[in-house]
């Protein structure tokens, strides 16, 4: 096989030259090194044997498709660089109830005077009010009771003022506005006062 041949050969060609270097003998002889190169046959794993004893010996670099190692990364854990913030939370606003601009005296009541002759009426109490967001405005009158319910967000009422008592004393009267709406109710009341007089008597 040409193989085989050419295996024979080398060696052949080996031994020459180990020979002539044994020959080489004398008081001044003079080392030689000699390098042989084996160029494998295509395809034949024989051709690659050991180099005969005193050659140089030679390495090949693997040509062939080997599989190259598949190392493993670090096991370290990749930071995502802290959660992201909250986001603000916004909540719908509040529907909102009734609301009482103002509620008032507009006029002061008076209580009768004079004589039984000349007698002076007295003056009846003016209240008013002012309101916003309202589904109903009330007004009552010394007590829970409704006086009516059924006026406008801004308005006023003309009440009498009923008077009794001695000369001097303190007639006094409660007004309660009430507002509504679907989301609340909202009160404000009113305490006002007038002086009783004593109505004189004449002949």
């Amino acid at each position: 096989m040409p193989g085989q041949a050419l295996s024979r050969t080398t060696v052949v060609a080996l031994a020459a030259v180990l020979a002539a270097g044994c020959a080489a003998t004398g008081t001044n002889a003079t080392e030689s090194t000699a390098t042989a190169s084996v160029t494998e046959a295509p395809g034949d794993p024989a051709a690659s044997t050991a180099p005969a004893s005193g050659a140089p010996t030679t390495s090949a670099e693997p040509t062939g498709d080997g599989t190259t190692g598949s190392g493993s990364t670090g096991g370290g854990t990749k930071s995502n660089g802290g959660q992201p913030g909250s986001r603000p939370t916004t909540s719908a606003p509040k529907p909102a109830g009734p609301t009482i601009a103002y509620f008032r005296v507009a006029q002061k009541p008076s209580c009768p005077s004079g004589t039984n002759v000349k007698p002076v009426a007295g003056t009846p109490v003016v209240v008013e009010w002012k309101t916003s967001n309202v589904d109903s405005v009330a007004l009552s009158v010394d007590g829970p009771g409704v006086y009516a319910d059924n006026y406008a967000p801004t308005g006023s009422e003309t009440l009498n003022f009923p008077c009794s008592g001695a000369e001097s004393d303190v007639q006094k009267h409660t007004y309660l506005l009430t507002v509504r709406n679907a989301h609340g109710t909202q009160k404000k009341a009113l305490v006002v006062t007038a002086t009783v007089h004593e109505i004189k008597q004449v002949n």
